[in-house]
């Protein structure tokens, strides 16, 4: 009796695991297709508009941003070199009691 209940348990796990690949394979297959229909209408519209597709010049603004910070988050840039010393002011610091009374 055990032999038989075996082979039906084994019978019915290899039959979802199977499922579960099929499934699996067809939601892969899908995502993909649908990836694949987003670029090709990009690609059809940039064509017929004449312009790149919006999501390349955004992808190339990124990866020109983090050639920058590729050495190091706390390089300075270009920009913080031309700033002059006399742009910066010293102050200071108080607690601002009368504003967070309001508030409440």
């Amino acid at each position: 009796m055990h032999g038989l209940f075996n082979f039906f348990t084994s019978v019915l796990r290899g039959a979802l695991k199977l499922a579960l690949f099929l499934f699996a394979g067809a939601m892969i297959t899908s995502v993909l297709l649908a990836g694949v229909a987003v670029a090709l209408l990009a690609l059809i519209l940039a064509l017929v508009t004449g312009r790149k597709p919006n999501s390349w010049q955004t992808f190339m603004q990124f990866r020109q941003t983090s050639q920058r910070f590729k050495s190091g988050v706390w390089t300075h840039s270009k920009a913080s070199s031309n700033q002059s010393a006399s742009d910066v002011v010293d102050v200071q610091a108080r607690e601002v009691v009368h504003a967070l009374d309001d508030q409440r």
